[in-house]
């Protein structure tokens, strides 16, 4: 399809969602050397600025079965659910959410096709209650919808086969090859999304034309956010030139070139061939590296061509070769030994991480820094580990974690990417624990954090999470909170 067409089309879903900038706008869709066609900017966009707001098509609850259940209405979790008296057999949490309009259109639906349920609701029609939402879609969204990339196969659409086993009046096949498609392109282009219940995050998939319009890159120019609305906001996260595409990440930052390939092809189905996945060290990360076999060298083994799924690995100091599946061996071993690791206490990492972790693999590795990230993500936050509960031995080396982690962020040239944000609160949050203990220490007078000076370091550190994270609703609550507080004030 003609680019001009595509991006009329974007600029159409945009006004009726009420996000065109009075006809002005910083993309436009070309032909991409990532893959297909992509966004490039139609001026330089600087770091922070925003590039676009997009709205979803259709939104709905994701199909694993630890997001699930949930009101089909407000996404309420773990609370009691019942099937909807009016037979559409969707679970809601109460009468409310059964009476609310946004919910009257799909129960319509199910009500004609004749649930088998009987008088409970069903987990499968749930699962498929984002493709039963399109059929909601008018003409020109299906359009859109058509415009989207996707892919075939059997993985593809098995959430329609649950909604037939579970009807008794069969849709018609234009409704059901519309379904699968909508399937397919969630498949390929869903973004993972949320809405704030209470106090709880609920996580959600959209489809947003916007986003997926969107190519991969491994150190991706943009960061992302969403608002109570689902409304998708991509932000500058380095600077971005005139005619330069505008790109994501579908991966984990802090994965490893293996990692991150293995998950592309078998989830967007290609593999990325960007600069980071073509250089052996990524960036002079070393994520990928593991230890050299040999005892008596401390050398590291890295993939010789990377972008080869059997390529030989080889040892950069002694010149030690060894065969891909050796490799895979031992990176299956590592990965069933962290498995075990990753739901025991944040005082259990840390003895696996100064003991057995640092003798398998470098301090660089991706395994290593997955379980940083985890100790750090527990420490301060988690019951038993509150910041009263910490030893001062574990504020330090929350503190040394998180400046690993921005060093990395740093090396992997991400820029202001939300982990950054994220990172850089935790790290503001030690000091001030570790700043505030010293302080009583020394006064014998006990202060909160908001009574003795912040320093320098401590103000860029927070100042940097503000920035980031602001209007992000998954940032964290007492973030959030203090944004909230000085913007009061």
């Amino acid at each position: 399809m003609e680019q001009q067409v595509i991006t009329d089309m974007l600029n159409l879903h945009l006004e009726r969602n009420n996000l065109s900038k009075d006809g002005s706008r910083s993309w436009f869709v070309g032909g991409s050397l990532l893959g297909g066609r992509g966004l490039f900017a139609t001026t330089d966009i600087a770091v922070g600025e925003l590039v676009f707001v997009d709205a979803p098509l259709v939104v709905g609850p994701r199909t694993r079965d630890k997001h699930l259940p949930l009101c089909i209405v407000c996404y309420k979790t773990g609370c009691p659910l019942f099937p909807c008296d009016k037979g559409c057999s969707l679970p809601i949490c109460s009468s409310a959410c059964e009476l609310s309009v946004k919910h009257d259109a799909e129960c319509s639906l199910l009500q004609a096709w004749k649930p088998t349920c009987g008088s409970s609701w069903s987990i499968d029609l749930l699962r498929a209650l984002v493709p039963i939402r399109a059929l909601l879609l008018d003409e020109q969204q299906r359009d859109l919808v058509y415009t989207l990339q996707w892919h075939s196969g059997p993985q593809h659409g098995s959430e329609i086969d649950l909604l037939k086993s579970s009807i008794k009046i069969q849709m018609n096949q234009i409704e059901e090859q519309f379904m699968r498609r909508v399937c397919a392109v969630m498949d390929t282009n869903s973004f993972e999304t949320a809405a704030i219940v209470g106090e709880s995050v609920t996580s959600l998939r959209g489809l947003y034309p916007m986003g997926a319009m969107q190519n991969h890159c491994c150190t991706p120019n943009t960061r992302h956010y969403y608002d109570s609305q689902q409304r998708l906001y991509v932000i500058a996260a380095i600077p971005i030139k005139k005619n330069e595409e505008i790109t994501m990440t579908y991966t984990d930052l802090f994965w490893d070139t293996t990692l991150r390939r293995r998950h592309l092809a078998a989830t967007k189905h290609f593999f990325c061939t960007c600069s980071r996945c073509t250089d052996p060290l990524e960036n002079g990360s070393l994520l990928g590296a593991l230890r050299c076999a040999r005892k008596e060298c401390s050398g590291i083994l890295v993939a010789v061509e990377p972008l080869d799924t059997s390529t030989v690995w080889e040892c950069r100091e002694c010149g030690l070769r060894l065969k891909n599946r050796q490799i895979i061996s031992i990176r299956s071993a590592l990965g069933s030994i962290v498995e075990e690791m990753i739901y025991k206490s944040p005082k259990q990492m840390l003895r696996f991480m100064k003991s057995e972790l640092s003798v398998l693999v470098p301090a660089t590795n991706y395994v290593a820094v997955d379980m940083k990230l985890r100790i750090i993500s527990c420490l301060g936050r988690t019951e038993k580990f509150l910041w009263e509960d910490l030893t001062k031995d574990e504020l330090s080396i929350k503190e040394k974690y998180c400046r690993d982690l921005l060093c990395l962020i740093e090396t992997l040239k991400c820029g202001e990417c939300k982990m950054k944000g994220l990172i850089s609160y935790e790290l503001y949050s030690t000091l001030m624990e570790l700043n505030k203990r010293q302080f009583n220490e020394e006064t014998n007078i006990e202060k909160s954090e908001s009574q003795f000076q912040v320093n320098e370091e401590s103000k860029n550190l927070l100042k940097t999470a503000i920035l980031i994270l602001q209007n992000d609703l998954t940032a964290p609550k007492d973030l959030l909170s203090l944004v909230s507080g000085m913007t009061k004030k």
